[in-house]
């Protein structure tokens, strides 16, 4: 992953370039979130060059929203990719940020995207001070795509090795980004079947069932097989006292359950 960092008075603009995943996390965290403090009024996150985030690089993007809620600042993410839509969309936090595209968008990374904007990032120097401390499950999405640290990181035993990790880590990754680029173009056989591959690999990794159970919502004829997932995945969140994933398995529930009385 490349950042490039611009700032002017009261503006923020964090330009991402690659893959925005786990390993990349602590980095973009030391790098940008001490910069969001009371005199920030918008902080930009300019997506239009990232080819894949995972769920743990969505987990940052909610931690900037948090911290700049919380200095008053607004948050953008501008032009995001069409993988990272896709993901935002899945995932459904393409509703709680503001999403810019177009024009406008154009016209933001050319006022902000300037040599005499530029500031050097210190990843190595982190104001501890002023980052907010990140808990995996408190700043993760629910729905998340991919690897989750927190949920959904590869089952490994005890005599499983890094390399091993890594590699089923990349598998699921790949079956998950397949399924959402088949359920992008309505596939849903076929996304629904890169879930189950997945699962296959790790049975209770949540990210990939929490998306089959939102892809099996897709069809009416399907919603008894959502109602299953989601019962799973509200036993596994239990398990693991992940209330943000029981709120959301009871709430699909919730809903499900309205729908058929």
């Amino acid at each position: 992953m490349d950042l490039e960092i611009y700032q002017t008075r009261g503006n923020l603009y964090f330009l991402l370039r690659g893959r925005v995943v786990l390993e990349e996390c602590d980095r973009l965290k030391n790098s940008c979130l001490h910069l969001i403090t009371r005199d920030s009024e918008q902080v930009t996150v300019d997506l239009s060059k990232v080819d894949f985030i995972d769920s743990a690089g969505l987990g940052v993007l909610v931690g900037f929203k948090m911290t700049a809620s919380k200095n008053k600042a607004r948050i953008v993410l501008l032009q995001p990719s069409r993988p990272v839509s896709d993901i935002l969309y899945i995932s459904k936090l393409d509703g709680i940020f503001d999403i810019v595209t177009g024009p406008d968008a154009e016209m933001l990374k050319a006022t902000m995207a300037q040599p005499a904007n530029r500031v050097v990032a210190k990843p190595d120097d982190p104001d501890e001070s002023s980052a907010p401390p990140t808990d995996a499950r408190e700043d993760r999405p629910p729905d998340n795509i991919s690897i989750d640290s927190s949920v959904g990181t590869p089952a490994a035993g005890p005599a499983t090795s890094e390399g091993e990790v890594s590699d089923l880590r990349e598998k699921l990754e790949e079956h998950c980004r397949l399924a959402v680029e088949h359920m992008r173009q309505g596939a849903h056989e076929q996304s629904v079947e890169q879930y189950r591959q997945a699962l296959e690999l790790d049975p209770q990794y949540l990210p990939a069932l929490n998306n089959l159970a939102i892809v099996y919502e897709k069809r009416p004829s399907w919603l008894p097989k959502a109602m299953e997932q989601w019962e799973l995945v509200l036993s596994i969140s239990q398990q693991r006292n992940d209330q943000k994933h029981v709120d959301r398995a009871q709430r699909h529930l919730a809903s499900l359950r309205k729908m058929q009385a």
